[in-house]
């Protein structure tokens, strides 16, 4: 027995010592160095849930609490072969040796230093953290999920991290990120209590400070912080914790956009200010934003501002994204323009309101200084911008960017293509469709949505920047109409300063008097015209040429610019060598048919201008309504007047070579000049049938663009033929004259007359009357008023007419028509408004200008029919002054009464 007893004790011992030697082997010694590899490997997968692969060595220290050290530790990554997820140079940890035994795994103390972490996206959005999903059994039961990460790491005590890097970057928008942190602390009391973090470090060069705690079931919040920036984090878990479901709040202020750019490796071109919020939401595994917005605020004036919000539900499929972009401060906004070269873009804004199940509702509103264009409908968003990315060499760039203009259902242009430096708009270059109606080329007012003379689509090319943005591959015609057809061909080297123009335009108008009658103008019968028309420009130098063509006629139109010369005016020739009389005159008829858009513009602005006692009728009458269409609150004159009115001077020759009428051939020279705002016509001359006129017409365009003065003289025409031309059978003969000053508002013909004003001065020589007349007037019946032979023509000696014209009204207090034997005095006026007359004149003997009249006439009442009275009564005159004698050298066609002595 003492024999057994002496051998068990010493096996025992023995086997002791043999167990003491195993667990040295197995935890110190180099020659189970392996097995403790794989066994601190299974205790982090069992840990983490996640591959790990120690490639160093790993010591153990013993005791009750195993003090474990493992170097080279490595998370290789589950989806990219060749990178690691994590890669660590040391790690400690600590670990109950009871609860190892027991099954139970809680890490205490854990160390970790010198650790990169490695977040890599591939180009085809292969990652290095997430392995592609499975698909699951619609009826296959889900297992409960493992609390991992931080809450599960850190069971107890804490984690100290030091000399961390965690490395991302996105081949898919070339997102680069490099954070270094020298120290982060994880701590936790216990599992009531929340998990702490502590650190400090730098993101790609940019110092920050990391705070916050979590908490599985508890609400928790995160802080990080820059010099110039603050993002907060604050979420509240579901009644079931985090897991569950939750609700956070994020906001972001920026006071220097300058750092953001330095983080995002972008260079710095803004300055300004931001903020941004959002709630984000999960809820049923899913994750969305609620509610949030963003206001930018650069120091230029410009700002951004974006609001996200959810319908009354709450559902994330019935929301509404506001986007207002400003170029300029609400309180600096340029001044509203009638030109176009002083238009500027003022702001956006964008709504577009997502429908469950439905069509989402879109809006946009573009306001300029000479325009406001508001659109809204159901449709597509009118911008849409997808794969935004960093360049290599820091830009911001945008891969596919789409700006729909106009109504939803129909835009008027559509862009669509890239930009590679979003934040300098640099490095353009898209394709551009539209789809105008042809008519809104002539007044966006009137006609922005009228189909009556077609459309016009076609596509272009933008590429460039800003600073010099090009417009090319333009090829443009009309659609869907008969009355006309134009082209447009061409490119300009840079839309934004005009330059290097090479644009073509045609047009062909099948019927002048239709186009006109579908523009709800008066249609003048000018028959077929052709309208050609080329745009050169090189650096400074301005060409272009254009021709119209009607009939037998043609007008050819050159115009030339040297924009460096600080004097720069516009030279140009407006030539024909052969025009027919007739085609002149209906192509100023048409011409002045058009020029009354203007009119009816200005017309349609004050009908759709708000007044404070007047709300507006949806059943009143068209006539009083704005135009139906996207713009409005048009202060842009029509392109003509715009043109007009744009300051730059113009000297123009005119040259018509072979002027061709019914009663002969003639030619016409003159100047159009256009100088510090005032423009003038002439002096324009002419011989044509034995007359001529020498005539100058003026504008002055900056104090009052809508008169025009004409003034000048006009001789050596007959009387009898112009009144046989205007179809008086019966009538008078004689060499006209006259000279003339008037002015008047030249919208329109009508117009002109209301507004006539000035003086003319109207002579006639050798004439005669028909006595059928006379007859008629009830002048005839002594025979001696105007001839002593009676017979179908009574002489004429001379005429005399000074008048004096206000408000389109003529008078004259000594108009005198004379014979060989008698003077008739007339005095009255004739209004050319209402278009009547109240006339009275007084026939004497030449000489007698005190003797009694024997048969005083009047004509009054309405021009086409007056009522013609010859008194009865004789009257005689006298002069204040008492002179009664006449001159010897008596004076004809002036007022014997004037000329006493």
């Amino acid at each position: 027995m003492q024999h057994w007893g002496k051998r068990i004790l010493a096996l025992t011992l023995g086997l002791s010592i043999f167990l003491v030697v195993l667990v040295w082997l197995v935890l110190s010694s180099s020659i189970l160095a392996g097995p403790r590899g794989q066994l601190t490997e299974w205790i982090l997968n069992k840990k983490i849930g996640q591959n790990v692969q120690i490639q160093g060595g790993v010591l153990i220290e013993l005791g009750q609490v195993l003090n474990i050290s493992a170097q080279g530790v490595t998370l290789p990554s589950p989806t990219l072969d060749d990178i690691n997820l994590a890669e660590i140079s040391q790690l400690n940890f600590s670990l109950v040796l009871a609860d190892l035994l027991k099954g139970k795994i809680d890490l205490l103390n854990l160390g970790v230093d010198g650790v990169t972490f490695n977040l890599i996206a591939k180009e085809d959005g292969t990652t290095s953290w997430a392995p592609a999903s499975k698909s699951v059994k619609p009826n296959a039961p889900s297992k409960p999920r493992q609390v991992t990460g931080i809450s599960g790491l850190v069971s107890d005590h804490k984690l100290q991290i030091t000399n961390a890097e965690i490395v991302y970057r996105d081949g898919r928008n070339g997102l680069d990120l490099n954070l270094l942190m020298p120290e982060l602390a994880i701590t936790r009391e216990d599992t009531s209590e929340p998990v702490q973090l502590r650190g400090n470090g730098d993101l790609n060069g940019q110092g920050f400070t990391l705070s916050g705690e979590f908490h599985p079931d508890a609400p928790s919040g995160l802080e990080l912080a820059f010099d110039s920036m603050r993002v907060r984090i604050d979420a509240k878990p579901d009644d079931g914790g985090f897991l569950a479901g939750f609700q956070a709040t994020a906001d972001a202020t920026i006071d220097d956009l300058g750092q953001l750019q330095d983080v995002l490796k972008l260079n710095k071109v803004v300055s300004g200010t931001g903020k941004a919020g959002a709630e984000i939401i999960h809820k049923d595994g899913k994750t969305f934003v609620g509610g949030a917005d963003l206001v930018v605020s650069l120091t230029g004036g410009q700002s951004v501002v974006v609001k996200r919000s959810l319908g009354p539900t709450g559902n994330p499929a019935n929301a509404v994204l506001d986007t207002t972009i400003r170029l300029y401060p609400e309180n600096a906004e340029p001044p509203k323009t009638a030109l176009r070269r002083d238009l500027k873009l003022v702001s956006v804004f964008m709504q577009l309101a997502n429908r469950d199940g439905d069509i989402p509702l879109r809006k946009m509103v573009i306001e300029t200084n000479g325009f406001v264009m508001d659109t809204g409908g159901e449709g597509p968003p009118p911008i849409a911008v997808s794969d935004i990315s960093r360049t290599p060499d820091g830009l911001l760039a945008i891969g596919d960017a789409t700006l729909r203009l106009g109504p939803p259902d129909a835009p008027l242009v559509v862009l669509q293509g890239a930009i590679s430096d979003a934040l300098q708009v640099k490095g353009i270059d898209i394709g551009g469709t539209l789809s105008l109606p042809t008519a809104s080329l002539l007044s966006p007012e009137l006609f922005q949505t009228s189909d009556i003379l077609g459309t016009v689509t076609g596509g272009f090319r933008l590429t460039g920047s800003l600073d010099g943005l090009m417009l090319s591959d333009l090829n443009a015609a009309t659609q869907d109409t008969d009355l006309w057809h134009l082209t447009a061909k061409g490119s300009v080297g840079d839309i934004l300063t005009l330059n290097q123009i090479a644009v073509d335009l045609s047009a062909d108008i099948v019927s002048g008097a239709e186009t006109l009658g579908a523009l709800g103008l008066e249609p003048i019968d000018t028959g077929p015209l052709t309208i050609a028309a080329k745009l050169n420009s090189q650096g400074p130098d301005w060409q272009s040429n254009a021709s119209v063509s009607v009939a037998d006629s043609q007008l050819g139109f050159n115009v030339t610019l040297d924009a460096e010369d600080p004097n720069a005016i516009v030279r140009g020739r407006i030539e024909s060598e052969l025009i027919q009389m007739a085609d002149i005159r209906t192509l100023i008829a048409a011409a002045m048919q058009v020029s009354r858009i203007a009119k009816l513009e200005d017309a349609a602005k004050q009908n759709s201008a708000p007044t404070d006692d007047k709300t507006v009728d949806e059943d009143a009458p068209s006539e009083t309504q704005p135009p139906p269409g996207p713009f409005r609150d048009l202060t842009l004159l029509p392109l003509g007047r715009s043109i007009l009115l744009s300051g730059m001077d113009l000297e123009v020759a005119i040259d018509l070579q072979e002027v061709v009428g019914e009663r002969g051939k003639s030619s016409l020279k003159s100047d159009l000049e256009l100088k510090g705002g005032k423009m003038r016509l002439g002096p324009m001359t002419f011989d044509y049938a034995g007359g001529s006129f020498e005539v100058t017409g003026s504008m002055d365009l900056d104090e009052n663009p809508d008169i025009v003065n004409v003034s000048g003289s006009t001789g050596g025409w007959d009387l009898g033929k112009i009144m046989h031309a205007l179809h008086f059978k019966n009538g008078v003969s004689g060499v006209l004259n006259a000279s003339f000053d008037v002015s008047g508002n030249h919208a329109s013909g009508k117009d002109f007359l209301k507004s006539l004003k000035g003086w003319s001065t109207i002579s006639l020589s050798n004439g005669t009357i028909d006595t059928q007349l006379l007859d008629i007037a009830g002048l005839g019946v002594i025979p001696w008023l105007f001839t002593k032979n009676k017979g179908d023509r009574a002489p004429i000696v001379c005429m005399n007419a000074p008048l004096q014209i206000s408000n389109g009204t003529i008078s004259s207090k000594r108009i005198v028509v004379e014979t060989d034997d008698v003077q008739v005095v007339v005095y009255g006026s004739a209004n050319l408004s209402n278009k009547s007359l109240d006339i009275h004149g007084q026939p004497r003997k030449i000489g007698k200008p005190l003797s009694r009249s024997p048969w005083p006439f009047s004509l009054s009442g309405a021009m086409s029919k007056p009522k013609v009275k010859v008194k009865d009564g004789p009257r005689k005159l006298r002069r204040k002054d008492g002179a009664s004698t006449m001159p010897k050298n008596r004076k004809r066609c002036v007022p014997d009464i004037l000329q006493l002595q």
